[in-house]
């Protein structure tokens, strides 16, 4: 809990924050009951939320319990306000519910609030130790609770005098101009000087080794360590890091830093993973936990495996209680009694067991779970860290979200980004700005609003301005620690009020990241410097090395190249050989409806309702059929889009893929087509090496041709422009194959040796069908695309494979992405979407 005030030492006079610990120790207050408002909403679901909770349960919890931590903090007693005074309105329902929630509580209160209630009702004369507060120093903004709190120790206490008020910096300087408010409706302007710098960085942890340098330099130059802060919000762990790496102490972090409940997540994985479908990223979280028996090293491995699609778990096979433990992780239970044997049996095999176990509330008797029920009664506790330590001598760290707790001569803010400084205000979950009004005026609750949390961020950001004698440093992260683009803090514009000749804010940063750490003001580390890169040559070579044959079936013999294996390697010779040697990129994600699981579950779903040597459907069954095949094609493909959260994606999907496939039967009926091939396997040789490929469908058509169809779930413009272009490559490759074949027993190839045949590409998202190979009959839905379809791509690829038979690996250019795009009419994924050591081996060439 965040004390808006300064006490004071009787014994030193030093001005310094409560902690709940040390208000709690002087007081001599009972042990706080737990504070799970999260349970109770989730045990018993007030009509209000109810539907909320229903499909948002983790959403509807967290912002149920921060409203109710906002009326707890509104009330001057910390007590059960009476409810039913804003009558029969939305905001007195809201008001009632909320009122209602923390009455089933009972006496449980959040961090750190069961103390300051202690104090509220304690006699004087019962503190072990006084505690004066310091005049003037409670936030103007600050909570009901709080102020009753500063008004009872100055009542039993007193209070002292504040430091002399004043703008503390120099009376010229820039930070001066500031310290009269930053939002004031007039600032003098003036020029630039070094009270004032700004600079941006790669990310955070670049902003946390800038800080360290720069408090470092200040100390080699003569200023103490305690005349420096350090401002920051979120996680400390960065902060922590840096400046232990360059030997400076630091004062206000906690003794422990913030650490995930681990028992929790596991609990919740574990539930998750018995309830289908399971996605894939649950089981690859429980492979990576570190409760399980197995080394992380073996994690790490079988969290890939997952990811890739293979849930089987061999990486276990050599510890046969390991495999067991995996093959019981993954089952999933229909019945309540199934969950139980199964939870218990994990239970017993993994580190904290008993504690995983206690979090999963799973009701007796049989029956199928309730699932909803059983996850939300699974806590997860926040990260949580004990009361920072603070001492004299250290370089303070400040909270982005407090009112400094001492004054500094140089500040340095480290992550000067979007929705700080000031705090972007967030509504009140439950409450309109109109009804808080409402409720103030007719209940006295001091329920906050935007407004209130607008006006309390600018006051802090004047508190932190105003602490600081000589300098701010201002260091803004271009991106965050995932790689998402952040954008300088809106402070950045009422800073720039005070600073003359500025046509834009965001030109007073410096992009030190855009700079060598030899130019930066001050050393970023101090390593020797790094030898001066070579130019990338035009090709890397492996001299008498066969790359065609890397990849090896278990005879020996090279395994056959795909039509998307020559696709890749048109594009980009080395992405392709790093899926030849199995280093292609390992990142993996939650899974998402991307276009290729959409492309997935549009062939499976196309596969079996288009049979072959069968009459096509008629639209009433075409319809039942797609309905069918869509769920089965869920389950093989994509179960998660059977959950609520994703009911929309998932009936959008299969109102398109119905529609294409109402399309196709149109299509293939104006064609006269049969199907003979659906999904078949095609072997073959072209261009002087061996191929394989699934071929989506094979139509026969009246006058015998064979036309090769390739399903694609996008529309037609970008193929036609491809196509068109002559850049097509896939599709012809099948033909190559029927061609040339390479027979094996019950291959299924029989009907389509020695036929004519063409090919065509089915534009699913609009129903395009779009030939080469074979002239449509006047009428026909098919649109013919002549017979150059592929020239410049065979073109190309010949010479690929040349280079591959030389032993040599041609590298990209800078001009390749752009090329591929305006000349072929395709973007090259290879390249945008592909692994990064591809992108670092992008030869930079000059374009003309």
């Amino acid at each position: 809990m965040f004390y808006p005030f300064l006490v004071a030492d009787p014994r030193s006079g030093l001005h310094y924050r409560l902690t709940d610990t040390g208000l709690a120790e002087l007081s001599l207050a009972p042990k706080a009951q737990e504070w799970v408002p999260g349970r109770v909403i989730a045990e018993e679901p007030h009509p209000v939320w109810q539907e909320s909770l229903a499909n948002a349960p983790v959403e509807t919890m967290s912002a149920v319990s921060a409203a109710l931590e906002g009326l707890v903090l509104a009330t001057a007693d910390l007590r059960v306000p009476s409810a039913g005074a804003m009558g029969d309105s939305r905001a007195g329902r809201h008001l009632d519910a909320l009122i209602a929630l923390w009455r089933k509580l009972g006496d449980a209160l959040p961090e750190g609030l069961a103390a300051v209630r202690h104090v509220l009702d304690l006699p004087h004369g019962r503190f072990l130790d006084p505690l004066p507060v310091v005049e003037g120093s409670l936030d103007p903004h600050a909570p009901a609770a709080m102020k009753a709190l500063y008004g009872r120790l100055k009542d039993e206490f007193g209070a002292v005098a504040a430091p002399a008020e004043g703008r503390a910096a120099r009376e010229w300087a820039r930070l001066n101009a500031l310290q009269g408010g930053v939002a004031e409706a007039a600032i003098e302007a003036g020029p630039k000087d070094d009270s004032l710098a700004f600079y941006g960085l790669r990310d955070v942890a670049a902003c946390a080794d800038f800080a360290a340098a720069r408090a470092r330099a200040l100390i080699e130059s003569g200023i103490p360590a305690r005349e420096i802060a350090v401002l920051a919000s979120g996680d400390p762990r960065q902060i922590a890091r840096a400046f232990a790496e360059q030997g400076v102490p630091i004062s206000g972090l906690p003794a422990s830093l913030p650490e995930r409940d681990i028992v929790g997540e596991t609990a919740l994985q574990l539930a998750l993973a018995k309830r289908t479908p399971t996605p894939a990223m649950v089981l690859a979280s429980l492979a990576l936990s570190p409760l399980m028996p197995w080394s992380a090293q073996t994690g790490r491995d079988l969290a890939e495996s997952i990811m890739n699609g293979d849930f089987r778990g061999d990486v276990l096979s050599p510890t046969q209680a390991h495999k067991d433990l995996w093959t019981d992780m993954r089952a999933s239970a229909g019945s309540l009694a199934q969950l139980r044997f199964l939870i218990d049996r994990i239970c017993e095999r993994i580190a904290q067991g008993n504690e995983v176990r206690a979090r999963l509330s799973i009701p007796p008797g049989e029956g199928s779970p309730d699932w909803e029920a059983i996850l939300r009664g699974i806590q997860i506790a926040s990260p949580s860290s004990p009361d920072p330590e603070r001492n004299l001598e250290g370089v303070s760290l400040w909270s982005a979200h407090e009112t400094p707790w001492r004054q500094c001569r140089h500040l340095i803010i480290t992550d000067f980004t979007d929705g700080r400084y000031p705090t972007r205000p967030r509504a009140n979950p439950l409450f309109l700005d109109s009804e808080i009004t409402a409720i103030r005026t007719t209940t006295g609750l001091q329920l906050r609003g935007r407004a209130e949390g607008l006006a309390e961020s600018l006051f802090l950001f004047d508190q932190q301005l105003q602490a600081v004698a000589e300098s701010v440093t201002f260091l803004v992260p271009w991106r965050d620690l995932s790689g998402v683009r952040q954008q300088p803090s809106a402070g950045l514009s009422l800073v720039a009020r005070a600073i003359s000749d500025v046509e834009e804010a965001h030109d007073l940063i410096l992009d030190l990241s855009r700079l060598p750490p030899g130019d930066w003001p001050v050393a970023h580390h101090r390593l020797p410097p790094l030898p001066e890169s070579d130019e990338l040559p035009e090709a890397l070579s492996f001299p008498g090395l066969d790359l065609l044959a890397l990849r090896r079936k278990d005879d020996g013999t090279s395994k056959p190249q795909s039509p998307s294996r020559l696709e890749t390697l048109l594009v980009s010779p080395l992405a392709w050989l790093l899926d030849e040697v199995g280093a292609g990129d390992m990142s993996w994600s939650a899974e998402e409806l991307d276009v290729m699981a959409k492309g997935n579950i549009a062939h499976d779903v196309f596969e079996h309702v288009f049979l072959k040597d069968q009459p096509l459907p008629e639209p009433a069954a075409l319809t039942a059929a797609v309905a069918e095949a869509y769920d089965r094609a869920l389950t093989r493909h994509a179960g998660f889009l059977r959950s609520a959260s994703w009911e929309m994606e998932r009936s959008g999907l299969e109102r398109e893929i119905l529609q294409a496939a109402l399309r196709w039967r149109e299509h293939l009926l104006a064609l006269g087509a049969k199907i003979i091939g659906n999904e078949i396997w095609l072997a073959g040789e072209a261009h002087g090496i061996n191929l394989h490929g699934k071929a989506d469908a094979i139509l026969e058509l009246p006058d015998g041709t064979l036309l090769v169809v390739d399903h694609k779930k996008s529309g037609t413009s970008a193929r036609r422009r491809r196509m068109e272009a002559g850049w097509d490559l896939q599709a012809g490759l099948y033909r190559d194959m029927l061609a040339r074949p390479i027979r094996r027993d019950g291959d299924g190839m029989d009907p389509l040796i020695g036929r004519q045949v063409g090919i065509a590409y089915h534009l699913m998202n609009d129903g395009g069908l779009l030939t080469s190979g074979h002239v449509p009959a006047e009428g026909s839905p098919a649109r013919d695309m002549g017979d150059a379809v592929n020239d410049a791509a065979v073109a190309m690829l010949a010479e690929r494979l040349a280079q591959l038979g030389a032993g040599r690996v041609v590298l990209n250019t800078s001009a390749d992405e752009g090329f591929f795009k305006k000349e072929a009419g395709f973007t090259p994924y290879a390249l945008t979407d592909g692994s990064t050591l591809v992108t670092a081996f992008i030869r930079q060439i000059e374009e003309v």
